[in-house]
């Protein structure tokens, strides 16, 4: 009986380590979203990866959202690019057992937004998410750099103060920005300004490309734009801080399956490092390689994690 027993755990330990090896050498399917900085942040993660040795499979570009979501929990991805604004707003929200006006609270909240999400997603789906890098992709305000340097305005107080001086700031929005409480209007609340109606040009639909065309041509003091937005780098525009977190976080993080993870430890110290390198500034200067200058998501992730000692 003992020799039995012996046998049969020998064999367990043969069957675990076979599947440890073949989850190892299993490609590593990598998804992302179909717009500039899931292109570039999913390329830069399976670069990272294949320069470590990993086989990957290239579904960067698989479509919005919910497909990329979808793919990774019926296990058809290992890993997408994701945000914690997002997953706070729409991967939670219909879960019986969580509330989500508790959670919504962590939203401008960069740490809390992310040991919120990563503990949920862990314990209900088995998604892992890694460290998020520390860059914030969310509606921002932007304004001419001649004009903010003149007149001293570098965040959302600055500005504040400015209007309530007596001055009048004219803003070019989209109608959703304008409205919902938790855009425009919650800069308003926050740093305790009003614009005035007459001073907002609304969009119907606009996009940050519409907004921030008009503050070039200078006919408006601000736009609506999000603060990573690769096309800010060909104006002279520069982003407002948002000190008081008027705006959610959007943090950006690898999501992976769990069973992927515990198989393969090693992803996180391939990839936690790369991500802690992707500040505000460095990825909207990436976008910007792609939107502005034309160059292939696949390029300059190899060239970032080059210049970057990340890879050979």
């Amino acid at each position: 009986m003992k020799r039995i027993t012996a046998v049969l755990m020998l064999v367990v330990a043969a069957l675990l380590t076979f599947n440890m090896v073949a989850a190892q050498n299993d490609a590593v399917r990598v998804g992302s979203k179909l717009d500039t900085e899931a292109l570039v942040s999913g390329q830069i993660m399976l670069v990272a990866l294949e320069s470590a040795g990993y086989s990957v499979t290239d579904n960067t570009g698989l479509g919005t959202t919910a497909v990329n979501r979808e793919a990774l929990l019926a296990g058809e991805i290992d890993v997408y690019p994701e945000y914690t604004g997002t997953a706070i707003s729409n991967f939670f929200r219909d879960i019986p057992f969580v509330n989500n006006d508790e959670i919504i609270q962590f939203s401008n909240d960069a740490y809390a937004s992310y040991a919120t999400v990563s503990s949920l997603d862990a314990a209900i789906n088995d998604i892992i998410w890694l460290q998020p890098a520390p860059m914030n992709n969310t509606f921002a305000l932007a304004m001419l750099a001649d004009f903010a340097e003149e007149n001293g305005i570098a965040d959302a107080q600055d500005m504040a103060d400015f209007i309530n001086a007596g001055n009048e700031l004219r803003l070019a929005s989209s109608d959703e920005f304008a409205q919902r409480p938790d855009g425009f209007p919650a800069f308003e609340n926050l740093y305790n300004f009003e614009l005035g109606a007459d001073n907002l040009t609304v969009l119907a639909g606009g996009t940050p490309a519409q907004t921030s065309q008009l503050l070039n041509a200078g006919e408006v003091d601000l736009a609506m734009v999000y603060s990573t937005d690769g096309a800010l780098q060909a104006f002279n525009f520069v982003v407002l801080e948002d000190p008081l977190g008027a705006q959610p976080i959007y943090a950006l993080a690898p999501t992976f399956r769990g069973e992927f993870v515990r198989a393969n430890p090693e992803i996180v110290s391939i990839l936690n490092p790369v991500m802690a390198s992707l500040d505000t500034v460095t990825i909207q200067s990436l976008n910007g390689l792609v939107d502005v200058e034309g160059l292939d998501p696949r390029t300059v992730a190899e060239q970032y994690l080059r210049d970057n000692g990340f890879i050979d």
